[in-house]
Parts: C-alpha cells; sequence; structure tokens
C-alpha cells in the first residue's frame, strides 16, 4: 500500500490491513516510546519488534493500524509487524 492510495492511517476501513510505511525514527512524545516520522506525518509505534533499526535509521515498517477509543492521543499508533532499514 502506498501512500497515493490511502492519505492517512484513518482512511483504512479494514483495521486488520496491513501497512507498510518508510521514514525515520524517531523518539515518541510519551517515554519510552518510539514513532516514525513519514514525510511529516508520525506514528507512535507499538508492540515488541525487532530492534535490527536504531533511533534516526531510515525504515520501512509493516504494521496494522492500532485501535483507538474516543479520547485517543493525537498521533495515529501503529501495531508493528517488521522492521526493516532502508
Amino acid at each position: 500500500m502506498t501512500r497515493s492510495q490511502f492519505e492517512t492511517m484513518t482512511d483504512f476501513a479494514d483495521p486488520l490491513t496491513a501497512v507498510t510505511r518508510r521514514g525515520r525514527l524517531v523518539l515518541a512524545q510519551r517515554e519510552g516510546f518510539l514513532e516514525l516520522d513519514a514525510a511529516g506525518e508520525r506514528f507512535e509505534l507499538l508492540g515488541p519488534f525487532d530492534n535490527a533499526a536504531e533511533l534516526g535509521d531510515d525504515v520501512e515498517i509493516t504494521g496494522v493500524v492500532a485501535p483507538q477509543g474516543r479520547g485517543a492521543r493525537d498521533t495515529p499508533a501503529m501495531l508493528v509487524r517488521h522492521v526493516r532499514r532502508v
């Protein structure tokens, strides 16, 4: 799936649809978490994942949109399945 197919993470009708995003790993607003900065759009990364990549690396991340309840944080989240350095 590419950015041209879906503008944001909230555009996905099926919450179990796997998505892939490329960007840079950055510190999250919440302590102890990482975010993916994908061309100015940030996604909080959830779940345990292979630490093959480090803070500041350019990566490709595959995962699923994390469910969010009412009043959820501003940053969309992704349950990570795979991280690959690019």
